[in-house]
């Protein structure tokens, strides 16, 4: 076993779970690799060779409209898998996947992965987890962009962060909504106008969470 790999066993209380009753065989041939922020990309429609296990940081998972524009699906947090879903079949990623922040990354190949599927119940049992959860979310979210208007996309978003301290960049809420910056900008200055919102510098923050529900209602 690697150095890196035996230190996050000993200190990350999330991998030691991973990776509980991972072969000793297999543990050798997992790799941890580190990358900065926008540094690690998987672009839509590639074949990656490899599973990864997401050990810190953040991962955003997208798709770009016809006119590029990102349209963020998912942010993958510590413990997600990234290319199980292509793994068994060697089909080409379905989305784009980039590093959020800066992050670390078990590693591990195609052939060495479904080796471990299948010595490991615990990893089986995490992966079907994972891709349950997965399923559920973005049928949620298929829902939200196919039958939700701009509107109410936006408040959807909106009404997602904490009641006092949350707080949202414009960028953000563009990325996930199905729409044009244009009708997005138009909904929020309509929100500022009624003093639902509050827009400083870009940072966004809601000032009335009943009224916010009511303008989505309307």
């Amino acid at each position: 076993m690697n150095k890196e790999l035996n230190n996050l066993l000993s200190t990350n209380d999330k991998v030691q779970k991973i990776l509980e009753d991972c072969p000793y065989s297999v543990l050798n041939l997992i790799e941890v690799i580190k990358f900065k922020k926008n540094e690690f990309y998987l672009r839509k429609g590639t074949i990656s060779p490899y599973v990864y296990i997401l050990v810190d940081g953040l991962v955003e998972i997208f798709i770009e409209n016809i006119n590029g524009r990102k349209i963020v699906l998912d942010i993958y947090k510590p413990g997600n898998f990234i290319g199980e879903h292509e793994i068994v079949n060697k089909n080409p990623f379905s989305v784009s996947v980039q590093s959020k922040s800066e992050i670390c990354l078990l590693r591990i190949s195609r052939k060495d992965f479904l080796k471990w599927l299948d010595l490991d119940r615990n990893i089986n049992n995490r992966l079907l987890s994972s891709l349950c959860e997965q399923i559920y979310r973005l049928s949620n979210l298929t829902e939200v962009y196919s039958l939700f208007s701009t509107k109410e996309q936006v408040c959807f978003i909106l009404l997602k962060l904490k009641s006092s301290t949350g707080v949202i960049e414009r960028n953000q809420i563009l990325a996930g909504v199905s729409s044009s910056s244009r009708s997005v900008d138009r909904i929020l200055r309509d929100l500022k106008e009624k003093k639902i919102i509050s827009n400083i510098n870009g940072l966004i923050r809601v000032l009335d969470k009943k009224e916010l529900k009511k303008y989505k209602e309307e």
